[in-house]
């Protein structure tokens, strides 16, 4: 074989491998990881603001996360509520998912499901571009003393336009679930 055509098998060989295969998936946006989860609730009037803290430094499995309560709501009250989320895996290098998701909001939706016989309304107090909630901010209405669990839930790429969800009720939103923390509240 002379030299230029070992010279042309050569450079068909480089090509056709440099070419990349159209069939390879391409991931669009992974699931954040998410390490911690603070939900602060403020009363409208003024008074003094509850968190409920989720923290799993190490993720899915190892050490179990812890959760915390800090104090009970009051009853017949307004809250506002803000989320903030963060990926504390490297400790040396937190990052804010909160921003991500704000920027992101047309994939993202939280739900907040009372269970247990806990008594409180939560509405949604943001929308994204198309004018679709995002959950980041809320308001939380208690009624009497009550007890029971708040579950926090975010989907990723959920249909926000499916027929029947609501702020308490993912069932038809479809997407992932990115996070979900299940808090024991108590209204006095």
């Amino acid at each position: 074989m002379s030299k230029f055509a070992i010279l042309i098998l050569l450079l068909v060989v480089v090509l056709y491998s440099s070419c990349g295969n159209d069939d390879d998936p391409v991931i669009e946006n992974e699931e954040e990881v998410i390490t911690d989860l603070v939900y602060s609730l403020v009363p409208t009037g003024g008074g003094q603001a509850v968190t409920l803290s989720f923290r799993d430094p190490d993720g899915d499995g190892g050490q179990a996360p812890t959760l915390t309560v800090s104090d009970s709501l009051q009853a017949n009250q307004t809250y506002n509520g803000t989320i903030v989320l963060t990926n504390a895996s490297d400790p040396s290098d937190p990052e804010d998912i909160t921003t991500e998701i704000r920027t992101e909001a047309l994939d993202h939706q939280f739900f907040y499901i009372p269970g247990g016989g806990l008594t409180v309304t939560p509405a949604y107090a943001d929308s994204d571009t198309e004018n679709n909630p995002i959950g980041l901010l809320t308001t939380l209405q208690t009624a009497g003393a009550s007890s029971g669990t708040l579950r926090i839930v975010l989907r990723h790429q959920p249909d926000k336009d499916a027929s029947g969800i609501t702020i308490t009720d993912p069932a038809g939103a479809g997407g992932e679930t990115d996070i979900e923390v299940t808090f024991p509240v108590s209204v006095r």
